[in-house]
Order: C-alpha cells, then sequence, then structure tokens
C-alpha cells in the first residue's frame, strides 16, 4: 500500500494532530514517514546599492527552534517503532511538500487542515495547493479545533 509518507509540520498542535495520522497509517503500512517542516525566509533588503536580499536578523535564531521542533517531533514518532527521516525545507510550504513527494517517491502527503495561520490570504491554502499539483494521493486531515463530525451541518 505505502512506502513512503510524507507529511508537512509546522510545530503547531494542529500540525501535530496531521503527524500523529501520518504516523498511525505508517505504522499499519509499514511505511517510511518523511516529515517536512518548511521555513518561509523573509526578504529584507541588503543595501540600497547592493542588489539580491538577505535573511532577516532573527531568522537565523528562528531556523534553529523549527529545527529543535522538527527533531523532537521526528525522536516522538521513532520512539514508536517508525522508521522516521526529517527534512527542513526552505520557501513555499507546499512545493516543498510536491517536491519531497517527488524525491522519496512517496505514495501520499499527509497534510492538516489548517496552516500558515494569519498568512492563508495572503499566500493561498497549503491544503490546496498540495491537493492540486501533488502527483500522488493527498490525505487532508481535519485539525480544527473543537470539529466535531457528528455535529456535521449543526451550529
Amino acid at each position: 500500500m505505502y512506502r513512503n509518507i510524507v507529511v508537512g509540520t509546522d510545530g503547531s498542535m494542529s500540525a501535530e494532530r496531521a503527524v500523529d495520522r501520518a504516523g498511525e497509517l505508517a505504522g499499519l503500512t509499514g511505511a517510511t514517514v518523511h516529515l517536512v517542516s518548511v521555513y518561509r525566509v523573509c526578504a529584507a533588503p541588503r543595501s540600497p546599492n547592493a542588489g539580491g536580499v538577505a535573511m532577516a536578523w532573527d531568522d537565523e535564531a528562528r531556523i534553529g527552534d523549527r529545527r529543535r521542533r522538527l527533531d523532537a517531533t521526528a525522536a516522538r514518532l521513532a520512539a514508536s517503532g517508525l522508521d522516521v527521516r526529517a527534512r527542513l525545507a526552505f520557501g513555499d510550504p507546499a512545493s516543498a511538500l510536491v517536491a519531497t513527494a517527488a524525491d522519496v517517491c512517496a505514495e501520499l502527503v499527509v497534510v492538516g487542515d489548517r496552516g500558515l495561520k494569519g498568512l492563508r490570504h495572503l499566500f493561498g491554502s497549503v491544503p490546496g495547493s498540495v491537493t492540486h499539483n501533488a502527483p500522488v494521493d493527498v490525505l487532508v486531515v481535519r485539525t480544527t479545533e473543537g470539529h466535531n463530525p457528528s455535529r456535521k451541518g449543526k451550529p
């Protein structure tokens, strides 16, 4: 069934729900979990006379924090007996997930239904973009707080 599963995380509680679901599926199928955390580098102008951009002064600390959270999540999954590979990527989250799926010949990409917090309206929906661009199956995990499927259609 699945030999390689890619799952994205930003370290948030909602992303951890998607990671847990990917872990459950990997446990059932014996798949390797490819855990991906994507950092969007903030562009800061270098100087008026120098072309290009440089990372903002606090990006290095934030990247280190992202890496520590990624490694902690990978260790948590590995402690349950799963084969886990962790990857920190830079750029657009959806593109990085799709590229990772191609790189590792994944059969499934798992994403949460929430992401990018307040930036979604600026950059688009990560789950939507992955769903439209991934050449493999995509599982969108309901990660919304308080979601109760038995109340579907009820206020």
